[in-house]
């Protein structure tokens, strides 16, 4: 949808796109600013709204992309993933009520080669204290500890950016 007068600066192809996620109640006074303002249009509107089957998506290739990458290296490396979530450390995800129900929700996802139960349940056991501010029973060294929690930062920006280009999908195809 255009608004106003195109300015010559558009006819010269220097226009830029900027992207804005703005609330619900806020989307048609946005579009009033888009029509008073010269050369500008909203190139698009899309709620971006992500079905569980979405998110299961994006979780599952946030952990393959962490096993191609070598980053989950151990059974246990899971564990750390576990308590993040269980500690509202990534939005949009809930934590798990089990170590067995995260095992039973990572092999819905069709994720191979996974820990046992007990195995989660004695790292996450080892955790002290509220992510990124873990501290570790079995006395890790500081490349160990730094590397756990390293853990969580590349599944939780895998997570986000397959769910940002999933959304851009879904809003460039609707």
């Amino acid at each position: 949808m255009k608004s106003g007068p195109i300015s010559s600066l558009t006819i010269l192809g220097k226009m830029k796109e900027i992207t804005l996620r703005v609330p619900d109640d806020m989307v048609a006074l946005m579009e009033q600013l888009a029509q008073r303002l010269e050369g500008v249009e909203i190139a698009d509107v899309c709620d971006g709204t992500l079905t569980e089957t979405d998110m299961d998506l994006c979780f599952r290739l946030a952990v393959m992309e962490l096993k191609q990458d070598h980053v989950i290296r151990k059974p246990r490396d899971y564990a750390w993933m576990m308590a993040a979530l269980e500690q509202d450390a990534i939005s949009d995800l809930e934590g798990f009520e089990s170590p067995q129900s995260f095992v039973n929700y990572l092999t819905m996802l069709g994720i191979e080669k996974l820990p046992n139960r007990s195995t989660l349940f004695r790292a996450y056991n080892n955790i002290i204290g509220v992510y990124p501010n873990w501290t570790f029973l079995d006395e890790p060294d500081g490349d160990e500890i730094l590397r756990r929690k390293n853990i969580v930062i590349r599944f939780k920006s895998a997570f986000l950016r397959h769910k940002r280009v999933l959304c851009n999908k879904k809003c460039t195809n609707s």
